[in-house]
């Protein structure tokens, strides 16, 4: 399916829990099949990181992420502050996340109050900064927040993780030094404001991911998200900004390696 067309990159997936599920090893076998040469598993907390780590060490083309996800109900305290800055030495961990701000409450979804979540961010903003990686940035329902979040951080860049706004929207994230991250939900009815900035945002300004297990694209909604589905992602992206396939695969590419650092030795994160 994938001969002859420019590799890709999953930048953001999530190998632990597709693990926990037994898929790890046909996730990774199909990625290969689908020319997705490298994939970005992110961490949720500490513990999630540091088994991404383990992951990333037995996998060539992968690569992870230290995070503490809005939805844990407590701020890192110094100890896992400390091991999580460690983390980010080893030299496949590319980024800070899956870090931000989520208010869309819901019981049985997420009910950690606002401020728990802003003192977690922070935190995560300012481990990035001092370690000089990018971030990978959950944000539902909170636009106006994570932004107001980053610019108290100065230096703060990154990736806007399963880009959910419009295209104004991802027009104000770039003039901050963060980029789209475009996932199976463009592919979905009703999501107009994400598939229009997917046309209008720069040809450096976005990359595709999965979030796998979560957010399989159309026609796979409903099942199991796997890393190989990132190429129904970009392909889906390329139509609506009226593009071969390829231009769009080879641009994603180029950008997630701008950014994270990965890839061909001259790659270098972008600096907002």
């Amino acid at each position: 399916m994938s001969e002859g067309l420019p590799a890709l990159v999953d930048t953001h997936c999530h190998l632990v829990l597709l693990e926990e599920r037994g898929l790890l090893g046909a996730a990774l076998e199909g990625a290969a099949a689908a020319g997705v040469d490298e994939i970005i598993s992110v961490g949720l907390n500490l513990d999630d990181s540091d088994r991404n780590r383990q992951i990333a060490e037995e996998h060539p083309g992968v690569y992870f992420t230290c995070g503490w996800h809005p939805h844990e109900p407590r701020v890192p305290d110094p100890r896992q502050l400390d091991a999580l800055a460690a983390l980010l030495h080893h030299p496949k961990a590319v980024a800070v996340g899956e870090v931000g701000l989520d208010l869309f409450f819901r019981p049985g979804y997420h009910e950690v109050p606002l401020d728990i979540q802003q003192h977690s961010f922070r935190a995560m903003l300012e481990l990035a900064r001092d370690a000089g990686k990018p971030v990978l940035i959950h944000d539902r329902d909170a636009h106006d927040e994570v932004l107001a979040a980053v610019s108290e951080v100065p230096g703060s860049r990154g990736i806007m993780h399963c880009f959910s706004g419009d295209a104004a929207f991802a027009r104000r994230c770039a003039g901050i030094g963060f980029i789209a991250s475009f996932s199976g939900i463009v592919t979905f009815p009703r999501s107009e404001g994400i598939q229009d900035s997917a046309r209008t945002v720069a040809d450096d300004g976005f990359v595709v991911e999965t979030d796998s297990p979560f957010l399989s694209p159309a026609p796979q909604r409903g099942k199991p998200n796997l890393p190989e589905r990132v190429a129904i992602t970009a392909a889906a992206v390329a139509r609506l900004r009226g593009v071969p396939v390829e231009e769009v695969r080879a641009a994603t590419t180029r950008t997630a390696h701008r950014v994270l650092g990965i890839g061909t030795p001259t790659a270098a994160p972008a600096h907002g």
